[in-house]
């Protein structure tokens, strides 16, 4: 991935190209994976990414599977219909044009599911990272109390590497 290895490098420069900016949104997602522990699911069950909107992030991440497993799980991405709930999906890529639009609204904090967006409050709506760019660089924002309320734990790697880490009220 464009980004793959963004936590050994400064944050990446952002194109004006769509196609290079979804290739590292999904970079930063599938490595937000990494550096997050779920509570345990059986091997055989597949780790599944879904998305509401943003199918060119869902399409960049897609091409990147073959052969890609978190914790000896296979990985699926699955996008979702406006409205629909992320059930069997432990990672929710929501589209920041989507989220105001999605009726009924979204459960960010379902047990297990790492929320992951564009959308400029979507931390204070409980989702736990936000995506923002800051000048041409692609940076990160973490919610703690967000990720805890959905028993993940994050990595003191990755949250070193966050813009600002909100810890819980």
């Amino acid at each position: 991935m464009a980004c793959g290895l963004f936590l050994l490098a400064p944050p990446c420069s952002l194109a004006r190209d769509p196609l290079r900016e979804d290739a590292l949104k999904a970079g930063y997602l599938f490595n937000f994976i990494k550096f997050v522990d779920w509570p345990t699911a059986p091997a055989s069950d597949p780790f599944t990414v879904c998305f509401l909107g943003s199918t060119g992030v869902l399409d960049q991440l897609a091409a990147a599977l073959p052969n890609k497993r978190i914790a000896d799980r296979a990985l699926a991405v699955r996008a979702l219909s406006a409205g629909e709930q992320p059930t069997g999906c432990e990672v929710l890529y929501v589209d920041g044009a989507q989220q105001t639009l999605s009726q009924p609204p979204l459960n960010l904090r379902a047990p297990g599911l790492l929320t992951v967006s564009d959308s400029a409050n979507f931390l204070h709506e409980g989702g736990i990272i936000a995506l923002f760019a800051e000048g041409n660089r692609l940076r990160f924002r973490i919610s703690l109390g967000n990720a805890r309320h959905a028993n993940l734990r994050i990595s003191s790697s990755l949250l070193q590497l966050a813009s600002s880490v909100e810890k819980e009220p």
